[in-house]
């Protein structure tokens, strides 16, 4: 053991240390080396101070414009950004020259001061003759609230529209939107009445719409309603749990590659006509209701398909997707659901229509593992993959 102090002197010895007196020598005893070792490091961060009149150089505000602009964007909510006005002069009117205005209810205690706070923030706007980019707003909604609402956004340019209520039900309708036909090309709309004047003319730039829980007021296809007539340039198209006034449905379009049909009711017969068509989600999981009936099916460049029809629309789900089944034919991936194939027993006695498929998921096989013979002989006859087809159970 070491009981003498090594006179060896370092060649760059620590400035804490040699500040602080040992009283007595090193010994080999463990527990005494961790002693002093803690006493060294809780001196070393406890006992320095900095030098009087030595200020740290603000880093975050010495960054240029355009990257505050993006951390402002990246805080998704106006409010948020608004509230850095206070760090500085730098940042006083920064939130200012933020393209994307996002309001949230869950920011605010109550709903009055929600709208007072959108209000002020859209005058200050309009005072600097500010430029819109992304309108985002998820809030209670009234038709006169939203009628504000989307004639600011569409007349400051925006390019993409967010309007969206935490309500139950939908409580206001969705005014005309041809003054935005020039700039917008998202539009997403959830818990919204719908009618045939909110889309007066062709809107020609709006490339993805969504919408979700929307209702469309009675008439508003007028017979026969085709998509391609009002958004022509349409490359993704998601209708989620719509009600659609009851009548005819053309979906047709060029440039669409993505098609989410997800539990539409209240609509007639349905028309896809899309040459271009990579993606297509086929959702009805309503307990009651009837299984949507197709007039025809063309999507001859489908690559990817997910079906999914539960229990509820059995009863007319047999006669009606044979149809589906034989206008995704030319697909490669598939995702079905078994339960719903096995208790049909649609896939007796058919020809296999795949001449691609290869991956090929089962939805809904817990806790049996087995694909019938029907079924599995229905989806491998014909593909010329038949040998590698790959299979999955979700």
């Amino acid at each position: 053991s070491c009981t003498s102090q090594v006179n060896t002197p370092h060649r760059h010895p620590p400035s804490t240390i040699s500040q602080i007196p040992i009283k007595k020598p090193i010994t080999s005893s463990s527990s005494e080396i961790k002693s002093w070792i803690y006493s060294i490091e809780t001196k070393k961060f406890t006992s320095w101070k900095p030098e009087p009149n030595t200020l740290l150089p603000d880093r975050l505000s010495n960054l240029s414009d355009g990257i505050l602009l993006h951390i402002l964007v990246c805080l998704n909510d106006t409010k948020n950004a608004v509230q850095t006005s206070v760090l500085s002069k730098r940042w006083r009117h920064l939130w200012t020259s933020v393209q994307d205005l996002s309001f949230h209810r869950k920011s605010f205690p109550r709903d009055s001061s929600l709208h007072n706070f959108v209000r002020a923030v859209l005058t200050e706007q309009r005072r600097l003759n500010c430029r819109v980019d992304r309108f985002w707003y998820y809030a209670g909604l009234d038709t006169t609230m939203l009628t504000q609402l989307t004639s600011y956004a569409l007349s400051r340019g925006a390019r993409e529209l967010v309007i969206g209520s935490p309500a139950f039900r939908a409580t206001a309708f969705l005014p005309d939107l041809s003054s935005g036909s020039s700039t917008l090309e998202i539009l997403h709309l959830e818990l919204l009445y719908i009618r045939r004047s909110s889309f007066g003319h062709s809107m020609l730039r709006l490339t993805s719409l969504h919408l979700e829980n929307v209702r469309a007021t009675s008439g508003f296809f007028r017979g026969c309603f085709d998509i391609f007539i009002i958004f022509p340039n349409l490359t993704n198209l998601s209708l989620v749990w719509c009600r659609l006034g009851g009548e005819n449905l053309k979906i047709t379009g060029p440039k669409i590659v993505s098609l989410k049909f997800h539990n539409v009711t209240d609509v007639g017969l349905l028309e896809l006509s899309l040459p271009n068509l990579k993606v297509f989600e086929y959702y009805f999981t309503r307990y009651n209701g009837e299984v949507n009936d197709f007039w025809s099916i063309n999507l001859p460049s489908l690559r990817h398909a997910d079906l999914n029809v539960v229990r509820g629309g059995l009863h007319t789900y047999r006669q009606r997707s044979v149809k589906v089944l034989q206008g995704i034919c030319n697909v490669e991936s598939l995702v079905i659901n078994l339960k719903a194939l096995e208790e049909s027993g649609l896939l007796e006695n058919q020809t296999s229509p795949f001449r691609n498929l290869k991956s090929l998921k089962f939805r809904y096989t817990f806790p049996r593992r087995v694909v019938p013979a029907t079924i599995m002989t229905y989806f491998t006859s014909g593909t010329q993959y038949s040998q590698d087809l790959e299979f999955e159970f979700m």
